[in-house]
């Protein structure tokens, strides 16, 4: 796992069009505004997170958010668990977020 600035990940997933980015949130903040290509992947509901990581491509760049940068830490642990290897997280989460959102 890597931990990006802003800048960094702004770069990279726009270098990327096939990565994936995870907004390891709950469905209430994602609701209100997200990282545009991001899929919902609550961490805090065990069952929900997995389903939805079991089914990613485990070879594409994994971009890692959430609203500070703990709980997408904690999300970037499972998925180096589960053999993900281009894992890449949001140090500052949503909330220092400076790009598009929806």
């Amino acid at each position: 796992m890597k931990n990006l600035t802003n800048q960094e990940w702004k770069k990279l997933t726009e270098e990327d069009s096939s990565c994936v980015i995870l907004d390891v949130r709950t469905d209430d903040e994602y609701q209100e505004a997200r990282i545009p290509r991001a899929v919902l992947a609550n961490v805090m509901n065990p069952p929900a997170f997995m389903e939805c990581v079991q089914s990613l491509d485990k070879n594409k760049n994994c971009f890692v958010y959430c609203k500070s940068g703990s709980r997408s830490l904690q999300a970037c642990a499972v998925l180096e668990y589960l053999g993900f290897e281009n894992i890449y997280n949001l140090t500052e989460g949503i909330s220092g977020w400076d790009g598009e959102m929806v």
